[in-house]
């Protein structure tokens, strides 16, 4: 159960980042690079929270992303394919650098 503690944290901060992000810059002309602005964030949890907390955090910070900030709201589907398109690359690119930079956070090792 502990082994979970740490990636929880970087989710979790994702997803306040993700919400806080979404309804100060609803509007602005931000809004469409938001995702990319996002992936610093999502290097820093999987740099310090561990590779599944970046690419759970990139996963939930995409659904905020599409429900809450891109057009049609409370929904997962983006109808501009402009915002759509940088939706998918923060995805791709969120999961790879987390993957290549996160360190891996094993469980409690079994004596043999």
């Amino acid at each position: 159960m502990r082994s979970w503690i740490r990636p929880a944290i970087g989710i979790t901060l994702c997803v306040t980042i993700a919400v806080g992000l979404s309804a100060i810059l609803e509007g602005s002309s931000l809004s469409r690079w938001l995702p990319f602005i996002t992936l610093a964030l999502i290097v820093f949890v999987a740099s310090r929270f561990g590779a599944i907390a970046g690419v759970l955090g990139t996963i939930a910070a995409a659904i905020v992303f599409a429900g809450f900030l891109f057009a049609p709201k409370l929904s997962l589907r983006v109808d501009d394919s402009a915002q759509r398109s940088n939706l998918i690359w923060m995805v791709i690119a969120g999961i790879a650098l987390s993957d290549l930079l996160g360190p891996r956070i094993s469980g409690p090792k079994s004596k043999t």
